[in-house]
């Protein structure tokens, strides 16, 4: 829980915006491989697949047979015909694969436990990273993936995170990871760039003033009902395609949203807490939080798309705390 009043979160959330911040964060990890890697992934996946070059990354979402989201992850072409899939649910994207394996001729396990990574993120991490490796990473594009030496310990790092801000993500084998641990901290330590200690700035105040939302926010909502449609790629078949056809020619029945609670004071407002229009409930909220970096209590809900337009006033949670309906994002 966070408050408008935590000097360390607010402290830590304005390092990561104006300098760079650092913290451990291993998401799951699949790998996959084998002669079928990219047609077995191009039909799991919304986004193009096919053709995505070695040392490249691409987000994108898996569909239930329903066309409802599953997961969203980025998919990592790390080396010829071997990828690395980032998402936060590992074992559960494996017994999906294995349900809808078929005749593809891939294999794919999660590493997980084997890796360990840490995000160094603001618009210095470049900086840090590149002192790091004793080798520039300013030319690093978003969401490439290359292989590098961390004084001794082998790295693979990318341009990504999950903090809306520039930010280079670093991986190691997890016997490494105190290693790398000490190594980072003594080059951030140089540049003033502090170890962030609170998981609910990183993980959720400061995506969440950029828009960025975690599966559980989107989950069984279409692409397009979760602002996602860009990486959507109609043009291809995937699973889960002809039910998200249906659904495009139907028209959003529930919409993604932002909430913004009108009291200055922190709103404890659970997960599927109840959006009330005028006593009369219309969604449900997915999250809420303290943005440091925007001072104000923010939300992302779901709401029946054609009751509940932007710029709606609602009600939310316990105390009914007076609240507005705007586009989920707020910096």
């Amino acid at each position: 829980m966070l408050f408008k009043d935590d000097e360390v979160a607010r402290a830590e959330a304005k390092a990561v915006r104006t300098n760079a911040g650092w913290y451990r964060w291993t998401h799951d990890l699949v790998e996959l491989k084998g002669p079928d890697a990219e047609k077995f992934l191009d039909w799991m996946l919304v986004n193009t697949i096919a053709g995505t070059p070695v040392g490249k990354g691409k987000y994108t979402t898996m569909l239930d047979e329903e066309g409802g989201i599953i997961d969203d992850l980025v998919a990592f072409h790390k080396e010829d015909g071997v990828w690395w899939l980032s998402t936060l649910y590992g074992p559960h994207m494996v017994k999906w694969f294995d349900a809808h394996k078929d005749a593809f001729d891939v294999e794919y396990r999660d590493i997980t436990q084997n890796m360990d990574m840490y995000a160094i993120q603001g618009p210095n991490s470049p900086k840090v990273v590149s002192k790091l490796l004793g080798a520039s990473v300013d030319g690093l594009s978003r969401f490439q993936i290359v292989d590098a030496n961390a004084g001794g310990i082998a790295v693979t790092v990318d341009c990504g995170g999950f903090t809306g801000e520039l930010g280079i993500e670093v991986y190691c084998a997890r016997e490494d990871s105190a290693a790398l641990s000490e190594a980072i901290a003594k080059v951030a330590e140089a540049h003033d760039v502090p170890r962030l200690t609170t998981l609910e700035v990183y993980v959720r105040s400061l995506p969440m003033e950029k828009g960025m939302g975690l599966r559980q926010d989107y989950k069984g909502l279409t692409p397009f009902e979760a602002n996602l449609g860009w990486s959507v790629r109609m043009d291809k078949d995937f699973l889960g395609k002809e039910a998200l056809m249906r659904a495009q020619e139907e028209g959003p029945r529930r919409a993604f949203v932002g909430i913004e609670i009108e009291r200055e004071s922190y709103e404890d407002i659970a997960q599927n807490e109840i959006i009330r229009k005028r006593g009369v409930p219309v969604g449900i909220c997915r999250q809420m939080i303290y943005g440091y970096t925007v001072d104000k209590n923010i939300g992302f809900g779901i709401v029946e798309a054609k009751k509940v337009p932007l710029g709606t006033r609602v009600t939310i949670g316990p105390n009914d705390s007076p609240a507005t309906i705007v586009e989920p994002k707020w910096s």
